[in-house]
């Protein structure tokens, strides 16, 4: 077990074989190391990576990891570091760092990587301009394959930097991309202009980076230009940048669906307080809304007087409204979220959700009908058995009509969480469930 290890080596201070055994994990394997290191372990076991294992390490550090490193670390080595960063990566470093070490770093930072960074920064949060990275491959579109192929063994990029090579016109006007493979296959004297396919394969800096990450899934591309308002080639957005847009975009939604304000630091890191403060709004206000159920029970405290056995079946009722709608909430959520759906295929979902359940109604109101003459004859099986087709149906038209309509308000669609429509589902089961019974039973 590495931890084992490393605390062996590490108190027994031999140096030369924790440099070799540090050096002779994965990145994954560092990582998980690094991840539950005390801090004050931190500085001298990085200082005995291996340069490049270093980098690799940084970089698959979470951001708070690293601006703890750096906080840890003296200036020369911490500017090495950064400066090593892919421009997005730094960009990004930058944005968790308190301002009085960001002011510090940037003025020590040289002034190619302290422009990449006020380029990347100036544009809005969120955007793709954001996490866009200033190291790309390009080419002009009267450039033969040929002349490209020959001049690729210079350039400063890594291998998985150039993947894809944009093509643009003398303006820098984006006209396209090729893939490398494609590139090595092609004729010598063929127009990079003539092999450059795909021209509205790109997003813009101000396009969101959800925008982004759709753009990569649907071309499949390992990166995709970035174009400025006057469709010129400013950077390139990759595939790793959209993996962690993806990650990040499905913890807010997980987070939001279940009544939880945005955390954006991991669970294990977050303060009690921080962890106080986005869960209990949501659970003041489904309390506020649960007074609604309490206030029909106390509407028909008569018929449930009269009728004692509703009560048996009241929690049944309830948990199947707010199930339905559960159920019905999450699967739109997550539609409108990969853009499978829109606002306009509304009223033809509203008509397939309602015939579902329908059936999903008729099909628990079969098995709680028989409980119901069991316990209280054919009468309530009737009333546990409509109300039951009722409430499924209006429980999951509830689930898949919030998120619709929050979009529709400009909204996140993943406000609509499941205790709200779970709430909002019990509050009408309820009221369904006990007037029907009031009514069919002559109450």
């Amino acid at each position: 077990m590495p931890d084992a290890t490393f605390d062996e080596l590490f108190e027994n201070k031999r140096w030369g074989e924790l440099r070799d055994y540090l050096n002779s994990l994965d990145r994954v394997e560092l990582s998980d190391l690094f991840g539950d290191m005390e801090p004050h372990l931190m500085v001298p076991a990085f200082r005995l990576l291996h340069k490049d294992k270093a980098l690799q390490l940084f970089e698959l550090m979470d951001v708070e990891d690293q601006a703890r490193l750096i906080d840890l670390m003296g200036d020369p080595d911490t500017i090495k570091l950064v400066e090593s960063l892919d421009p997005d990566d730094r960009a990004r470093l930058f944005e968790e760092l308190p301002a009085i070490v960001t002011k510090k770093l940037l003025r020590a930072l040289s002034p190619e990587a302290r422009e990449s960074v006020n380029l990347i920064l100036g544009y809005p949060e969120g955007s793709a301009g954001r996490i866009m990275s200033s190291r790309y491959l390009s080419a002009k579109s009267g450039k033969t394959a040929g002349e490209v192929l020959s001049t690729l063994y210079a350039t400063p990029l890594r291998p998985d930097e150039m993947q894809v090579i944009f093509v643009t016109d003398d303006q820098r006007v984006y006209q396209g991309y090729v893939t490398l493979g494609s590139l090595i296959k092609a004729k010598p004297g063929v127009l990079m202009g003539d092999l450059a396919t795909d021209p509205e394969a790109f997003v813009y800096t101000g396009d969101s980076k959800a925008e982004a990450a759709r753009v990569v899934v649907d071309y499949d591309l390992p990166a995709i230009a970035v174009l400025d308002s006057e469709e010129r080639l400013v950077g390139t957005v990759t595939f790793d940048d959209v993996l962690d847009v993806l990650e990040e975009e499905a913890t807010e939604d997980f987070q939001k669906l279940g009544s939880v304000g945005v955390i954006k630091t991991s669970l294990k890191d977050a303060s009690t307080w921080l962890l106080y403060q986005k869960r209990v709004p949501w659970l003041l206000i489904l309390v506020v809304m649960n007074i609604f159920t309490g206030a029909a029970i106390a509407l028909y405290e008569g018929t449930i007087e009269s009728v004692v056995v509703l009560v048996f079946f009241m929690p049944l009722i309830i948990a199947s409204a707010g199930n339905a709608g559960a159920q019905s909430a999450t699967l739109v959520v997550r539609a409108l979220a990969t853009g499978d759906v829109a606002v306009k295929d509304w009223l033809g979902l509203l008509i397939k959700e309602a015939t579902v359940a329908f059936l999903i109604g008729l099909t628990l109101a079969l098995a709680v009908s028989l409980l119901g003459l069991y316990r209280g004859g054919p009468d309530l099986a009737v009333v546990i058995a409509l109300t039951m087709v009722a409430v499924v149906i209006v429980g999951s038209l509830i689930g898949m009509s919030l998120p619709f309509l929050l979009t529709r308000l400009r909204l996140d669609p993943a406000s609509s969480s499941v205790p709200l429509v779970t709430s909002l589902a019990d509050v009408i089961g309820v009221f369904v469930y006990l007037s029907f019974a009031t009514w069919y039973l002559g109450l």
